[in-house]
């Protein structure tokens, strides 16, 4: 018998980012924070399979970072793309929305003790 892997990303970027974020007090590491990384991973993996249209729209979007509602539409439009884009590259943008949800700063600060000793 096999064991099921469990799928990832767990939820649409729409879903996770609507979740009640533990981490919603600190600058560093809240959801919305961690977006920018995110977009960046989009912009230049859509930049670079000539989807330079889609990348615009995420830069758009993204320059508009005083609108409160920037993460929500920014995470709306992360789950448009991965429909409207190859497999391979939606298999790609599915593994930068695994890396975002599945983020823990802890393991950071953990990873730089370790290294710096």
């Amino acid at each position: 018998m096999t064991e099921e892997k469990p799928q990832c990303p767990a939820f649409t970027m729409e879903e996770w980012i609507r979740q009640d974020d533990p981490l919603k007090d600190d600058p560093n590491h809240c959801r919305p924070c961690q977006l920018g990384v995110t977009a960046n991973w989009y912009f230049h993996e859509l930049q670079e399979k000539g989807h330079r249209d889609l990348a615009a729209v995420i830069e758009q979007i993204t320059n508009k970072a005083e609108d409160p509602e920037m993460p929500l539409t920014l995470c709306r439009q992360f789950d448009i793309i991965k429909g409207v884009v190859e497999e391979p590259l939606r298999e790609r943008l599915k593994d930068f929305d695994c890396a975002t949800q599945s983020f823990n700063p802890d393991d950071v600060v953990e990873e730089s003790t370790a290294a710096a000793s």
